[in-house]
């Protein structure tokens, strides 16, 4: 496996009163969006216009993170619980359907209304 040197970072490279960049707005917009699939409880209600700092970004990405992943981990599982059952498609007098071999041929093609080369010239 190839290894690849990572620089070590800086002391002053993070800087929690910094002001927040263009990259990190647009990361909070999204988050903020994504945020907006939980249910109102689970939600922080922080408004993102109002953080200006690194800081106060990084707390709110953080609070974020944790809540999607917690709400993702939990609709997995419901995912999981329901889909238990035999595989296949069921049709409604109980047996497994097959797939009609009919209906997935091609219509053939007629010609008609082509003209072939020799005929354009």
């Amino acid at each position: 496996m190839r290894i690849i040197d990572v620089p070590a970072v800086e002391k002053e490279a993070y800087n929690p009163d910094r002001p927040i960049s263009g990259l990190i707005q647009m990361q909070l917009i999204h988050l903020s969006t994504a945020e907006q699939t939980l249910l109102p409880g689970q939600r922080t209600g922080i408004n993102i216009s109002t953080l200006h700092s690194e800081g106060q970004a990084a707390e709110y990405i953080q609070k974020v993170t944790a809540m999607l992943h917690k709400a993702g981990k939990a609709k997995k599982k419901a995912t999981k619980k329901k889909s238990g059952g035999k595989s296949g498609k069921v049709s409604t007098l109980g047996r497994t359907s097959k797939p009609n071999k009919a209906a997935k041929k091609p219509a053939a093609k007629s010609g008609k209304g082509r003209k072939t080369a020799k005929a354009r010239k």
